[in-house]
């Protein structure tokens, strides 16, 4: 009875492991459709428009900032520049050269015939927007006494309109302080006492309205340099979550394949379940092919979260810094290769083990151990019988160094930078050897890969037809 028992529990072991073995096919399927084919997930696309629109509303808002800087320093210098001018017309040392003859009047040429030969025409300021005039700026200096307002022709280089300037000298006298911007008349103006009446100096709003013209041309700079900058922010955006965009694939792709791992077995227990339900009369041990074969599955399940839960294990949580413990590793790497050195000879495999004494890191012994007890156990489930698994470990400038290498077929190029992918196994050559399809789900060497890592080490592969598979641990010396 016990023969039959283990004869249809091996027979319930091998289906559920067939069983298994559909779900690094699928797996692979999936991861090779997904990062190519895959769209971006709305989480994404949200976070890279919100990444470029602040780009560009901070992009905004300094261009803006500093167009707008600027415009209104060429608008004081314009302004200064105006009041500057004001000024000197004012002042008898600063007198203009004469731009209107002494023996001419200021009067307009005559509609109905020719001006008389040397009269002149003063340009018009104040009223109307104008634009900026030309260099030097045309000025009117009138000269104020009890309501009299008389035109100074040798200091002036324009003239005010009569509709504008009784009203424009009324609020030039009328301002406080001795120079400012009437509104209405769109005149500057500059005034000073001249023994009991006033001299006042008017030139025209326009003389400070080359800003605008500047202002357009910013705008237009602005908008290129906007329209090139969210150019440049599509691309970077798909440059700088790039990392997040692979984070993303990686953990769906998990899910996937732990979803699928976990189905297996759960199928598998169901199933048996539903047996052992539909045959209720049976005596148990007619029915313990079906409950070993549950048990069968259940541990595989465990084993597989137990391996889920390592790899979600913080970073944070291991002890590797400076002020972690002292770990032997030399004795650490004789225990586990002594461990496994059973398994070997049960495989007429050849065991080679050197070890270097006294070599100690800074870390986690247990986690160490199952990195360990990782490289031990590839090595020992792909080598073929009669093969070879050589252990080595030494020293190197400021590192240890743990080479695990066993002979037996090479692993492919192409497999070599998936090695240590989570749920990620070779092709059929490797994972099945001579006793049968590999035990695991493809999360060891990952599992050791975050472990080293952790550890502030390095794990790498190699593999040759030659030397054979070679893994190669590095952890800082402590």
């Amino acid at each position: 009875m016990s023969d039959g028992t283990s004869t249809t529990a091996a027979k319930g072991a091998k289906r559920a492991n067939a069983l298994a073995g559909m779900g690094p096919a699928l797996g692979a399927h999936a991861r090779a459709a997904g990062p190519g084919g895959a769209t971006t997930p709305p989480l994404l696309r949200g976070l890279r428009a919100k990444f470029i629109a602040l780009n560009m509303g901070l992009a905004a808002l300094v261009l803006a900032g500093s167009f707008t800087a600027i415009c209104y320093m060429d608008y004081r210098s314009d302004v200064d520049e105006t009041y500057r001018t004001l000024a000197q017309a004012l002042s008898p040392a600063g007198r203009r050269a004469q731009l209107v003859p002494d023996r001419h009047p200021l009067t307009p040429p005559d509609e109905n015939g020719p001006a008389d030969e040397g009269t002149f025409t003063p340009p018009e300021i104040g009223g109307e927007p104008q634009g900026a005039p030309d260099s030097p700026v045309p000025t009117a200096v009138y000269h104020w006494e009890d309501g009299l307002i008389q035109p100074l022709l040798e200091q002036s280089s324009a003239a005010v309109p009569e509709a504008v300037l009784p009203e424009a000298m009324q609020a030039a006298l009328m301002a406080p302080g001795t120079h400012g911007y009437l509104e209405e008349q769109r005149l500057f103006f500059s005034k000073r006492e001249a023994g009991p009446g006033w001299l006042v100096a008017f030139a025209g709003g326009g003389a400070a309205s080359a800003w605008q013209g500047l202002a357009w041309g910013l705008a237009g700079i602005g908008v290129m340099a906007l329209g090139l900058l969210f150019l440049l922010n599509l691309r970077f955006s798909r440059w700088a979550l790039g990392p997040v965009q692979r984070a993303w694939n990686q953990q769906q792709q998990f899910i996937a394949d732990a979803s699928h791992e976990l189905k297996t077995p759960l199928t598998v227990i169901l199933a048996n379940n539903a047996i052992l339900r539909r045959r209720g009369g049976d005596t148990v041990a007619s029915q313990m092919q079906w409950v070993e074969s549950t048990q069968v599955e259940a541990e595989r399940m465990q084993a597989l979260v137990a391996d889920m839960l390592d790899l979600a294990r913080p970073a944070t949580e291991e002890a590797t810094g400076d002020e972690a413990p002292l770990v032997n590793l030399s004795r650490l790497v004789e225990g586990e290769a002594l461990s496994f050195e059973a398994v070997a000879f049960e495989r007429a495999i050849t065991w080679e083990c050197t070890v270097a004494a006294g070599i100690s890191v800074r870390g986690n012994s247990a986690r160490l151990e199952r990195l360990v007890a990782v490289l031990l156990d590839n090595a020992c489930k792909y080598t073929e019988p009669g093969g070879t698994v050589a252990i080595g470990l030494g020293i190197e400038p400021g590192e240890a160094v743990l080479a695990v290498r066993n002979s037996g077929e090479p692993i492919p190029p192409e497999d070599l930078p998936h090695l240590f992918d989570r749920f990620y196994r070779a092709d059929k050559a490797r994972t099945h050897g001579a006793a049968g399809p590999a035990d695991g789900y493809g999360l060891g060497l990952a599992i050791a890969q975050d472990i080293a890592r952790a550890h502030r080490g390095t794990l790498a592969a190699a593999s040759a037809a030659e030397a054979g598979t070679t893994f190669t641990l590095r952890l800082p010396l402590a």
